[in-house]
């Protein structure tokens, strides 16, 4: 099994470290190395229409994390917490998107939006990616939820706290790292996600995943080589922040004072 596990790793990373190598790659096809050089980073930031495709996925994914987050807070909140009518139901028009294949959700959004007469364009590209990031949210928050002792809220309010206080003081505190994980796996989601995008995107609102995917028909570049190594890097940076601050946490929630 540990050869296994090592074959494992092997499969997932080299692609990733062939990826860094060859945007150094002087040649101008990307499956041939000639040299180093730094020549494709710099087109990569001279290169105004594929940096204007990255700004919109950025811009799209933040928008679609946060509503989704916000949303599945409220909706695992009500879920865990409270004694809905229709709780089934609620929770599984929530979980639908999940199981229906992205093209028919991705038709099913064009259909009403070419029905409603909305133009599609970065309104409803944001639309279409809280339907994907919605229940993943929701269900990262509602473990999360299900996972902490009812009675600390009661002994808040026992206390003194109003709701509000409660909320802030320790539902919050505890959930963070929950509502962290939602937001990033959101935005991860609605950042690469092409299917969606296809069919909810407008002129002037081309995403980077599906400008990646018209430049298959001229060949790839290491240019594009240079901006995947650029986002990798981006989310190692994002994953080591997150980890030190969760240590640290641990650990100094595992320190006990001394006695004098």
């Amino acid at each position: 099994m540990a050869w296994i596990a090592r074959l494992v790793f092997v499969f997932l990373y080299v692609p990733i470290v062939g990826l860094i190598v060859y945007s150094f790659n002087s040649a101008d096809v990307s499956y041939r190395f000639d040299g180093f050089s730094f020549r494709w980073y710099a087109d990569l930031f001279a290169d105004t229409l594929l940096l204007d495709t990255l700004r919109t996925s950025a811009i799209v994914g933040l928008a679609a994390a946060l509503l989704s987050t916000a949303i599945g807070f409220l909706s695992a909140l009500a879920l865990v917490r409270f004694r809905v009518k229709g709780r089934a139901f609620f929770l599984g028009a929530i979980l639908i998107p999940l199981i229906v294949p992205e093209i028919v959700l991705g038709v099913s959004l064009l259909t009403v939006f070419s029905t409603a007469n909305v133009p599609t364009g970065l309104v409803t590209l944001i639309l279409g990616h809280v339907v994907i990031t919605l229940p993943l949210a929701t269900l990262v928050q509602m473990g999360a939820m299900s996972a902490l002792d009812p009675s600390l809220s009661e002994a808040a309010t026992d206390l003194g706290a109003t709701p509000w206080g409660t909320f802030t003081r320790v539902l919050f505190p505890l959930l963070r790292p929950a509502i962290l994980a939602a937001f990033l796996l959101s935005f991860t989601t609605s950042f690469s996600n092409i299917v969606i995008s296809t069919f909810t995107a407008g002129v002037g609102t081309t995403t980077l995943p599906l400008r990646i995917y018209s430049t298959l028909r001229t060949g790839l570049t290491p240019e594009l080589n240079a901006l995947g190594t650029l986002l990798v890097l981006f989310t190692l940076a994002i994953i080591l922040v997150v980890g030190v601050g969760q240590m640290r946490r641990i650990l100094a929630g595992g320190a006990s004072p001394t006695k004098p």
